[in-house]
């Protein structure tokens, strides 16, 4: 082809960028990619897991891998798999990735050829999405007020994972899977649910899964801001579900009202939120876990588990993160000249993030902890008015086994080989790239993480008394080879 054809071609194209989402004509508020819309297929409410998945690029998506399979190994009552009854999946960034591949694939992800094809293959697209960058048809494209280099990596990603899905092809059965990302003017979460579409006048169901992940992992510098269009203004008919008026009552804490006044905004700001633009959804919430904090603490949810609590449909919650934070060791304490430009831009992008994400895996274990106690405290006064004949309490939620879990590298100490593997894991760096043994390392030490934890062992035994657990290791050897040793100084050749 010349390169006159060429240009035509390009400029074609650019000619017809679309918007990456579609306007719902009218509001219902029941239909469409819902919790509540998922057929249960076995999978009840009784028994509600939860997990979250942090952001890491392929090191969050390999050992989030690592934790499904073992969670699919994990079989309890009639052999059945415990990954089989993950109600919710919440996720950013790299651990997006996981958690919608699984959602489509799940029947074949944990084959040996299906392990494989994901982890070693598909998840490892840096050096194609950057030759994509830089050839130049798509200079022409990326010229485009309507397309930019976040649209070209969503592209990449539907043709190497997603294969042309959109939502709708989520809402044959649990879990539900939340891509978080970061709405920039509002610096708060931006669900890729029909709840957060609602506000929008827009229909998350044609929206392209590829999308929402391009979006949830949209590193700031690295990708542009993915932009959707809000239909506020065309109007749908929407009518604010009760919690939402609810939360912008002045009258309620500070936090719960500045959450419904933004949800609010879509529709308040019909002129001047014509367009929403997103990043990265680690830049609000890099754990995955504000959104079901929220569902599990208040009514302030599409999905609210306190509100299926009381109505007594759940009986045991199960809440397993997996963090695959990083900790980079640095020798800026060691000189007195203050770090340079790249060492504070590194630091003002991911040191923010992680403190958060330690911050909301307490929220969660404490709000646990504050429950039980509440509960038992209620049994204790309640077994006293009974022996006067008095009154049962008012008010009181009823009891409910609850078990948080937290799957990091952490857990990795003791030891010196322990603490050898830790920063390992930790010092991998936050990229598309890694390498076949790296891989293997993240996800094997997902596995055994999970497989080792207490928490997990305990919540496990309540589901099923019956319960063992598996023996799971990780091999020296893998570990050498993922991370080799530094060579050692001797005096003929000493190290500089």
């Amino acid at each position: 082809m010349s390169a006159l054809a060429v240009l035509v071609v390009a400029v074609l194209v650019v000619g017809c960028a679309a918007p990456v989402n579609q306007r719902l004509r009218t509001f219902d508020g029941q239909s469409g990619y819902r919790y509540d819309t998922l057929p249960k297929d076995g999978n009840g409410d009784d028994l509600f897991v939860v997990l979250a998945f942090s952001g890491g690029g392929t090191r969050a998506a390999a050992f989030s891998y690592g934790v499904m399979e073992a969670l699919n190994d994990a079989r309890h009552t009639n052999n059945r798999p415990l990954l089989e009854d993950v109600d919710v999946i919440s996720s950013v960034s790299g651990g997006s990735f996981t958690a919608a591949y699984y959602a489509l694939f799940r029947d074949t992800m944990f084959t040996d050829e299906g392990r494989t094809t994901f982890l070693h293959e598909k998840i490892q697209f840096q050096d194609e999405l950057i030759g994509r960058a830089l050839w130049p048809v798509n200079w022409f494209r990326l010229m485009s007020a309507t397309f930019d280099r976040i649209n070209l990596a969503a592209e990449l990603y539907d043709e190497r994972l997603f294969e042309g899905k959109t939502f709708r092809d989520l809402m044959g059965r649990k879990p539900y899977i939340i891509l978080n990302a970061t709405d920039m003017s509002l610096g708060q979460r931006f669900e890729f649910t029909q709840d957060q579409f609602d506000l929008l006048c827009s229909d998350v169901a044609s929206v392209k899964i590829s999308t929402g992940v391009a979006a949830s992992s949209a590193f700031p510098g690295l990708l542009s801001p993915l932009t959707v269009k809000n239909f506020a203004a065309e109007g749908c008919a929407y009518r604010e579900p009760t919690w939402l008026t609810k939360a912008k009552a002045h009258t309620n804490p500070a936090r719960r009202w500045v959450r419904g006044r933004d949800l609010a905004s879509y529709q308040d700001a019909k002129d001047e939120r014509r367009f929403v633009h997103l990043l990265d959804g680690g830049l609000a919430d890099n754990i995955g876990l504000r959104g079901p904090y929220a569902a599990l603490t208040s009514n302030d949810s599409g999905w609210s588990v306190l509100q299926k609590i009381n109505q007594g449909a759940v009986n045991r919650v199960v809440v397993i993160t997996a963090n695959a934070k990083t900790k980079h060791r640095t020798t800026w304490d060691r000189h007195e000249s203050a770090p340079g430009l790249f060492s504070v831009l590194g630091f003002v992008t991911t040191g923010p993030m992680d403190n958060y994400s330690f911050d909301s895996v307490q929220l969660v274990s404490d709000y646990f902890d504050r429950l039980r106690e509440s509960f038992q405290n209620y049994a204790v006064c309640q077994r006293r008015l009974d022996a006067c004949q008095g009154e049962p309490l008012p008010g009181v939620a009823r009891p409910v086994d609850f078990h948080a879990i937290e799957i990091a590298f952490d857990a990795f100490y003791g030891s010196p080989d322990n603490d050898r593997l830790r920063r390992c894991l930790e010092e991998l760096p936050t990229s598309f790239k890694l390498s076949g043994d790296q891989v293997e390392l993240l996800r094997r030490a997902g596995y055994v993480l999970l497989v080792k934890s207490g928490d997990f062992n305990k919540a496990m035994t309540a589901v099923d008394a019956a319960w063992t657990p598996k023996n799971a290791s990780i091999d020296p050897a893998l570990v050498e080879r993922a991370c080799p040793a530094p060579p050692k100084a001797t005096p003929g050749n000493p190290l500089r």
